[in-house]
């Protein structure tokens, strides 16, 4: 805290022409004339931001002007970081800031937000996300009428190398569109396999007791899949057997508690009397003697003793994690989608839970494109998908889309207004 306020009375000080003894500006980023320039930009949008929170706008909700004015200044602020250089990482290599604009880029982008807001329109019409923060994995469950969603709850205009991700967000909704955000879940113990993050929730219902499962994060980045349990899905206790899976045997090699290791994004299909989670995972190939990603897979019959089943080699993703895997079964099929970062949303199908998967052809794999993190789910007589969109500079939204299943036993999506 002592270097950003130092660095804060800095630019104040070169703002005001005053000149600064040497001791003061000792351990401060050198500021150019351009830097200071747009500092005072940043300055008068948030001047212009502070009306645009109070002024009362007729099309818009307080949550969503609430939200958009938070995310501004996150922005904002973000921007304003990266020029003083105060933003770290809390792992052990420093935060990259490659996949991020340029200050002045992303100034302009909040500049842009800020004067439709001002207009009276809501910048994130039909995004969800909390206040100055963003959705990515998440999970439904209904309770009644209501449904809840759990998600990763980060800090907008950032990755999580730059915040922790200490707990779930909680939000509750009667249909999918108005959300109230409830207080955070699950929040990271002091000790243990996921005492340094959590990471991609999955819940389901059992015997009247509701079982999340998500991936724990160790301070090395190592990961695996945890469980948690509720009856109200307010109040959760871990599970004393955590972790309830690791990567199988065929990780040997690759999966370590000492290092990066992927074992996340747990799913868990009910399939009469058994249970199948799905999880991204990473694998050596014993013949190529070359790591590749995979899906894994565990079977229980009481989701606390997990058995592995191998894993799933998929051609279109051995060098890129097929991350969050979601099956379902319909008309007998099994559909796995996950979320492949060149193509989008891919799915294959298989008429075993275990094996047989077959991918569709690379050009009709994707059913979308620059989305990621979905879950399928029935709303009624229809079948809804989710995703979180991405927006430059960190900002990831959860939206909604129809699901559509094709005679042919394809699927494709379709705006919720088509």
């Amino acid at each position: 805290m002592k270097k950003i306020k130092t660095v804060g009375i800095l630019i104040f000080l070169l703002i005001q022409g005053i000149i600064i003894s040497p001791a003061l500006a000792q351990d401060t980023k050198v500021l150019s004339a351009s830097d200071i320039s747009l500092i005072k930009e940043i300055a008068s949008l948030r001047n212009d931001l502070s009306e645009a929170r109070t002024v009362r706008l007729e099309h818009l909700t307080i949550e969503n002007q609430t939200k958009a004015a938070w995310i501004i200044e996150e922005l904002l602020n973000r921007a304003e970081q990266k020029i003083c250089g105060t933003l770290k990482s809390v792992i052990k290599s420093e935060f990259d800031w490659g996949t991020y604009d340029s200050p002045d880029t992303m100034v302009a982008q909040a500049k842009g937000y800020l004067k439709t807001l001002k207009e009276g329109n809501d910048p994130f019409e039909g995004k969800f996300a909390e206040p100055g923060g963003y959705v990515v994995d998440h999970a439904f469950v209904k309770k009644g009428g209501t449904y809840h969603v759990f998600y990763i709850r980060g800090i907008a205009a950032t990755d999580w190398p730059a915040y922790h991700l200490f707990n779930f967000g909680h939000a509750v909704s009667k249909d999918l569109k108005n959300w109230k955000i409830e207080k955070p879940v699950l929040q990271c113990p002091e000790s243990g396999c996921d005492q340094f993050q959590v990471w991609a929730p999955y819940i389901l219902k059992r015997n009247g007791v509701y079982y999340m499962f998500y991936a724990g994060v160790n301070p090395n980045v190592c990961q695996s899949i945890c469980l948690a349990t509720s009856k109200d899905l307010y109040h959760w206790t871990r599970c004393e057997k955590n972790p309830v899976i690791i990567s199988g045997p065929w990780a040997n090699g690759v999966y370590d508690q000492n290092k990066w290791s992927d074992c996340r994004d747990p799913m868990v299909l009910k399939d009469g009397s058994d249970y199948y989670c799905y999880y991204t995972s990473m694998r050596m190939n014993s013949e190529t003697h070359k790591t590749e990603s995979c899906i894994g897979i565990s079977s229980s019959r009481n989701l606390l003793n997990w058995k592995d089943e191998g894993f799933i080699r998929l051609e279109h993703s051995l060098d890129i994690p097929p991350e969050s895997p979601f099956v379902v079964k319909h008309k007998g099929i099994y559909y796995l989608v996950y979320t492949n970062y060149r193509r989008g949303i891919v799915y294959l199908t298989s008429k075993n839970p275990l094996k047989g998967w077959e991918e569709a052809p690379e050009d009709k794999m994707s059913i979308m494109s620059g989305v990621s993190a979905t879950e399928i789910l029935k709303v009624g007589k229809q079948w809804r998908i989710s995703l979180i969109s991405h927006l430059k500079n960190g900002l990831h939204f959860l939206e909604f889309r129809n699901l559509i299943w094709n005679k042919d036993g394809t699927m494709v999506v379709k705006p919720l207004d088509e």
